[in-house]
């Protein structure tokens, strides 16, 4: 992932860097910590709704080194946003390794919080791991990750994180499917010869 932290010497940084620190100062001194944090990650949604996600991936990345280690819950909530679309952003980009690893840091962060906000987050962090390694052809991983969610978080209520896990179980089922028709497709073949 890429790192901002250089940020805070105007004198190593890029074009691009000099105007995210200078408008990044500029939130900061206008309002608090938590606004700036917040106002910097929902400019990183905006970015990458506009199909702009290195630019997106900057304000994350920059949310996540300035503010990461704060432990207010409102702070963790930014937090927690700003480690999954950094996550999303790197697989929208293409670096499918780099979004694993950002899934995993969000995962490893939240995942012994019990409030459903960091729940749903490491649910849909686990997800979108499992679908990258399936991108990289890590099949086995993918599955394991997939049965984890099911495991860890079947059992709870909450409509929405039932949905995902849900949605979890349909894919592990509708594979489980695919491999049995291709068992028999070759059980078949093997019998006629």
């Amino acid at each position: 992932m890429q790192q901002l932290s250089h940020l805070k010497n105007l004198n190593d940084c890029n074009l691009t860097d000099r105007k995210l620190h200078k408008h990044t100062m500029s939130n900061l001194n206008s309002t608090g910590p938590l606004e700036a944090a917040q106002r910097i990650c929902t400019e990183g949604i905006e970015l990458s709704g506009a199909g702009k996600h290195s630019e997106a991936l900057d304000r994350y990345t920059f949310v996540i080194e300035q503010f990461g280690e704060r432990i207010h819950p409102d702070f963790l909530r930014v937090i927690a946003a700003a480690m999954f679309n950094a996550g999303t952003s790197l697989a929208n980009l293409g670096r499918n390794e780099e979004a694993v690893t950002a899934y995993d840091a969000l995962i490893k962060k939240f995942n012994r919080r019990a409030n459903l906000f960091f729940v749903t987050y490491v649910v849909k962090a686990m997800m979108n791991k499992a679908y990258r390694l399936n991108t990289l052809l890590r099949n086995e991983e993918a599955v394991t990750t997939y049965i984890t969610v099911v495991a860890r978080f079947g059992a709870i209520k909450d409509p929405t994180i039932q949905a995902l896990v849900d949605s979890v179980k349909a894919f592990l089922t509708e594979r489980q499917a695919v491999l049995n028709a291709r068992e028999q497709a070759t059980g078949a073949k093997r019998s006629q010869t």
